[in-house]
């Protein structure tokens, strides 16, 4: 499906050129869906995928081998729950097939839902500004994460970004936030959290209870409800990408089936 493999794309062109006809054709069509049904949106690249900003961030697209995925965030995707019921999905995501006919008329009507509701957004943050509202802003989970990087050394915060790279990798879908005083992912549920670092540790809890039904040479500890994983630093964890990733994966899957 792709051209080939590259390092991550600096921009929206950049990532098309590295998929081979026709899926490149068909990802460039969910573009200027996207695009003409949100005029005034930025378009960027965030978590290595397409996306596109209007006051705050709109929808996601990314290519897969079998799917178009569409990330318009969870409200959208209860909203259109009728309409993407014949497709799979989760809470904030939905995929289409590639072997099947893409929704363009969808695709158009949930980006404008998503135009909408963060205009409304907006106004009403202006208006709370407006009306003298002295209650602090409470910072988005991309900002709070940023925070946290921001405030570790460099070689340190090279360390951790290069395991978060794994796990965005490994699934977009995944929601990345500060919770327990660390970058924390969930899907549905809490599934894993940055441990404390240290010096040659670089430590993964997985706490979701469905990871002990996970069969890995890289997770540790007996407990009851969580396993732990350790890496020395991250030219290890990228040794250890593909079964990091596949510990990842096998959770949320037996998630979906609960």
């Amino acid at each position: 499906m792709k051209a080939s493999n590259t390092a991550s794309p600096a921009s929206v062109d950049q990532y098309l050129n590295t998929f081979t006809s026709p899926v490149r054709n068909t990802l460039e069509k969910v573009r200027k869906t996207i695009k003409a049904a949100a005029p005034e949106a930025e378009e960027l690249i965030s978590y290595q995928m397409p996306a596109y900003k209007y006051h705050g961030m709109l929808v996601y697209f990314a290519g897969w081998k079998n799917h178009i995925g569409f990330y318009p965030a969870s409200r959208a995707i209860k909203i259109f729950k009728k309409e993407l019921s014949v497709y799979e999905g989760a809470k904030g995501s939905v995929k289409f097939p590639i072997d099947e006919p893409i929704p363009f008329g969808l695709i158009s009507k949930i980006v404008k839902f998503r135009v909408k509701e963060n205009e409304e957004k907006a106004t009403a943050k202006n208006n709370k500004t407006a009306a003298g509202a002295s209650t602090p802003k409470k910072s988005s989970d991309e900002e709070q994460v940023s925070l946290y990087l921001n405030k570790l050394e460099p070689s340190v915060r090279d360390e951790i970004n290069a395991v978060r790279k794994i796990i965005n990798d490994a699934a977009p879908q995944l929601n990345e936030r500060i919770k327990w005083n660390a970058p924390s992912y969930y899907y549905k549920d809490d599934i894993l959290t940055f441990g404390p670092y240290k010096t040659g540790k670089i430590l993964l809890v997985f706490h979701h209870p469905f990871v002990i039904k996970i069969e890995s040479e890289l997770l540790e500890g007996n407990y009851k409800d969580r396993r732990l994983v350790y890496f020395k630093n991250k030219t290890e964890a990228k040794k250890h990408k593909k079964e990091l990733s596949g510990i990842i994966n096998g959770i949320m899957k037996l998630i979906d089936k609960k």
